[in-house]
């Protein structure tokens, strides 16, 4: 990269979109991140330029694309963007099948971009709090459990053909399992699929073979957001983080917030500030987390495992 501003375009202006253009906005990551414009077929503000896909992708002065539309959506826009010689930022999941996944990364290492997959959960104070507690026991995990529960906020979440299959577009619990513990293998899964209520329970274990269960409840006209965590370890003690009822407020005015540390880190993939061992970590992760989402996915839907 040169020395120029490095410009921007945000696509989608659903709660994540929003906030990165306020974050750009108020140059919450310096001068020299430019917001470009944003495209959305939703209303924007007076001030805030739209663009096209096509002008969008040709333009000398966008640099980069952050992709915050529905989950079906994310495959086609970061071949396309990369396509176009663009870097890019995906919010999780990168796509619905691990396959898809693994070709956007090597479509961005063929043309020497920038790929990079959102999942904020793993920049919160109280996970990486917990992961030094969890490195730091000698005791064995005896058991643990992870769970999720919400309701369908927005139409397009309650479909899973455009979010995906829970384990798809709760991929993010995954990849909080897998930093935690390293790789998993899947026991069982079950998928409970009505109008109103999609309940899936997984059964995983740790390499040594501890048991996990991670659920996922999304009702109709259920309760806010909230998620919750529990390790049981072999000395008796107990490892939770703090329970999150929503996603993290506004930051004050020039603080980083969660997704601003993310756009940073994609910053510094960008600009080669970032090592290529934690480049190399990243892309394992979430395609390991892609491939398990697929495993689920199968034995939820048929009662057989992926070989």
């Amino acid at each position: 990269m040169t020395d120029r501003s490095l410009g921007i375009v945000v696509v989608g202006l659903g709660i994540a979109g929003k906030v990165r253009v306020r974050d750009l906005k108020q140059k919450v990551l310096g001068d020299t991140v430019v917001l470009r414009g944003v495209i959305s077929r939703r209303q924007v503000e007076d001030d805030l330029p739209v663009l096209h896909w096509d002008e969008a992708l040709t333009r000398d002065d966008v640099d980069a694309f952050i992709i915050c539309t529905e989950n079906d959506t994310h495959e086609e826009y970061a071949r396309k963007i990369l396509e176009h010689g663009k870097h890019v930022l995906v919010d999780f999941p990168l796509s619905l099948t691990a396959e898809s996944g693994k070709k956007i990364f090597d479509l961005a290492e063929s043309k020497g971009l920038t790929c990079h997959v959102e999942d904020i959960a793993l920049l919160l104070d109280s996970h990486m709090d917990m992961k030094q507690t969890i490195q730091n026991k000698t005791a064995p995990l005896i058991e643990g459990s992870i769970r999720l529960d919400a309701r369908f906020t927005k139409e397009w979440i309650a479909d899973i053909n455009r979010a995906g299959f829970p384990s798809f577009s709760g991929i993010s619990q995954l990849e909080i399992l897998y930093d935690l513990f390293g790789e998993l293998s899947l026991q069982e899964a079950h998928f409970v699929h009505e109008p109103d209520l999609h309940l899936l329970t997984c059964k995983l274990h740790t390499s040594d073979n501890r048991p996990i269960t991670w659920t996922t409840e999304r009702v109709q006209g259920g309760k806010p957001r909230q998620a919750s965590q529990e390790y049981k370890f072999e000395d008796g003690s107990t490892v939770t983080p703090a329970p999150v009822s929503k996603p993290p407020g506004p930051p004050p005015p020039g603080h980083k917030g969660l997704f601003a540390r993310d756009v940073e880190i994609f910053l510094s993939e960008i600009r080669g500030e970032r090592s290529s061992d934690e480049i190399a970590q990243d892309k394992k992760r979430v395609l390991y987390c892609l491939e398990l989402a697929e495993k689920i996915e199968k034995m939820a839907k048929t009662g057989t495992s992926c070989s």
